[in-house]
């Protein structure tokens, strides 16, 4: 799929989203086709799923029991295409059989790695907790 944008969501997550939030991609394709990529705490659950990292487990858009997803940043053009070429290829996440919610590896680990992974110099929120985990 040739992205025409990539979005990066958050949504705060349950009893804990004032301190805790959970990231993940949004991939637009330019004949309209729509992507989530993520990491969830349960491994195959559904979807296009390689272990942890999960594809359209959720609806773009869906929170994750804490309130209402966030549009935080849309990427476009030359940036959008090097995060899709990685997420197009799950199976290189190294942590796809390993989760944990504190300190990591999680979904904002995963989108720290992603976003790595594409040279794309952004810095999640204080609240993305597992942002910094290294193995």
């Amino acid at each position: 799929m040739t992205p025409s944008r990539v979005e990066l969501r958050y949504a705060p997550l349950p009893l804990i989203g004032a301190i805790a939030v959970h990231y993940w991609f949004v991939v637009h394709g330019e004949r309209g086709e729509c992507h989530r990529w993520e990491v969830w705490q349960t491994a195959n659950a559904g979807g296009r799923s390689f272990g942890h990292v999960h594809c359209d487990l959720k609806s773009p858009e869906d929170g994750v029991g804490g309130g209402p997803s966030r549009l935080v940043r849309i990427w476009h053009g030359e940036e959008a295409r090097r995060i899709a070429t990685v997420l197009a290829q799950p199976e290189r996440y190294p942590h796809t059989r390993r989760y944990r919610y504190w300190p990591g590896p999680n979904s904002n680990s995963f989108v720290a790695w992603v976003l790595a992974q594409a040279h794309i110099d952004y810095a999640l929120h204080w609240r993305g907790i597992g942002r910094r985990w290294r193995k």
